[in-house]
């Protein structure tokens, strides 16, 4: 397993009005799970509104075809950079300053 930290890469884009912009720590095989299980671990349901626009997860590194500009988070493998978070053990979500 590997260690990955997501973290929004411009905090004061709009988008994070919805999310919380804190650092998410994940031990994941790849960094396609660790969006994954970072976008299960923040699910917000909101109710469908009529001509509302779609609200996407920017812990999932997915954006809008209109929106400008780099994908709302960056994901960087940190394993060799931390020893605070064991490789050894299922893949999720270590630490997220959210509380659920």
């Amino acid at each position: 397993m590997h260690i990955w930290t997501l973290t929004p890469a411009d905090p004061s884009n709009s988008i994070w009005a919805r999310w919380s912009p804190e650092p998410i720590i994940i031990r994941a095989e790849s960094e396609r799970e660790a969006r994954h299980l970072a976008v299960l671990k923040t699910l917000k349901f909101s109710p469908a509104i009529p001509d509302a626009p779609i609200s996407l997860n920017p812990w999932g590194g997915h954006k809008k075809i209109e929106d400008l500009g780099p994908l709302p988070t960056v994901c960087e493998d940190i394993t060799e950079q931390t020893d605070e978070y064991s490789v050894d053990g299922p893949a999720e979500v270590l630490r997220h300053g959210e509380p659920f």
